[in-house]
């Protein structure tokens, strides 16, 4: 567990710095990049890095694997996919406008793809 959350600590810390500079660089240009790269390298800039990839790690590794199924019952992150192709179908309807309606047609159209495409991947 702790290599794990080692692991996910340094990729996003690597994922905010690179973001950090890319976006200054998008705005700003190359001086703005350069800067935004020279602030990174300063201690208030490392311990915010820090603290940024800290909560990430936690809210990474705290996350609901759902793999093997499960009911959610409030709002919530979750990792999907984690295992292969998964749905996700609420229980409850809401009411629904006359153009939603329509669209629900259309992917109960790709319901029934997908539907069919998982049923011949699993036999």
């Amino acid at each position: 567990m702790v290599s794990q959350q080692v692991l996910v600590k340094n990729f996003y810390r690597a994922l905010l710095s690179a973001s950090y500079v890319a976006g200054a660089t998008a705005v700003g240009g190359p001086p703005a990049g350069a800067m935004a790269a020279r602030s990174l390298a300063t201690p208030l800039g490392v311990a915010s890095i820090e603290l940024a990839a800290q909560q990430a790690t936690e809210f990474t590794i705290d996350s609901k694997a759902m793999s093997q199924g499960g009911l959610i019952l409030e709002p919530t992150f979750a990792l999907l996919g984690e295992d292969g192709p998964e749905l996700v179908i609420p229980l409850k309807k809401k009411p629904r406008s006359r153009k939603q309606r329509a669209n629900d047609k259309k992917k109960s159209r790709a319901w029934r793809e997908a539907n069919s495409a998982l049923r011949n991947k699993n036999g």
